[in-house]
């Protein structure tokens, strides 16, 4: 894979539940050390595009190429193994568990400790508080905090691309600001992210490109700043 091939191609996909097509000929792509936002009203299909890539919905048409190789239709955990991790949106965490015994579920593929010490040692740089918590019950913390293990969990796989469905919902302004905050550090620690976010403004603000669906078709795509100053977008979809 060269520098200029993207480490995702989402290629023309249709898709959805039963016989009812939701996506319709969408197609995304992810270079990396970027992070990479989808916005567009509820219902657009964004949710409905990560879990085809991710390998939870069969494709009806088109194809899913990443690290250079085809995983259409391949089960999540195959996916995963190659490096492609998900962060569903709802702060999914086991909740009776450590903050730290979250984070080594996350890491259940690693065997090798040394390797295992290592991932942790990254995910607490990114997030100290987690370090300070790692004895604390994750279903006690606040909904910003989960979401903080939640993403971190992700990040114990040493992901080369980490696709993450509405971090900031249902988060207080602090949170939400401080998620979008570690989503900036995560990129400039190396990591290539790709969001949906229904916080069309804030995902733009920190996206090199964006995308905006609607009814289940590519409407718009362009560099974050460009979209977030384009007239139509910020008329349709930024309530401006």
């Amino acid at each position: 894979m060269t520098a200029a091939t993207p480490l995702l191609m989402a290629e023309h996909l249709t898709a959805g539940y039963g016989r009812f097509d939701i996506l319709h000929d969408v197609s995304l792509t992810v270079h990396v050390n970027e992070i990479v936002s989808i916005i567009g009203p509820n219902g657009a299909g964004k949710s409905t595009a990560f879990k085809t890539v991710v390998g939870f919905l069969a494709p009806r048409t088109g194809r899913v190429l990443f690290n250079g190789e085809e995983i259409t239709g391949l089960r999540p955990d195959r996916v995963l193994r190659r490096g492609l991790a998900y962060v569903p949106q709802g702060r999914i965490v086991f909740p009776q568990m450590t903050v730290l015994e979250n984070l080594q579920m996350g890491a259940y593929l690693e065997r090798d400790p040394a390797r295992m010490a290592a991932a942790l040692d990254r995910v607490y740089a990114l997030f100290p508080v987690l370090a300070e918590r790692r004895k604390q019950n994750a279903g006690t913390m606040s909904g910003g905090e989960q979401q903080m293990v939640a993403i971190a969990r992700a990040l114990m796989t040493t992901p080369r691309l980490i696709l993450l469905d509405e971090p900031s919902l249902g988060l207080s302004p602090k949170f939400v600001t401080l998620i979008f905050d570690k989503l900036q550090e995560m990129r400039q620690a190396g990591y290539t992210l790709m969001l949906v976010e229904q916080n069309a403004a804030r995902a733009l603000a920190v996206a090199d490109r964006g995308y905006v669906l609607e009814l289940g078709r590519n409407r718009f795509e362009g560099a974050g700043p460009q979209l977030l100053a384009d007239p139509e977008v910020k008329r349709l979809y930024l309530g401006g």
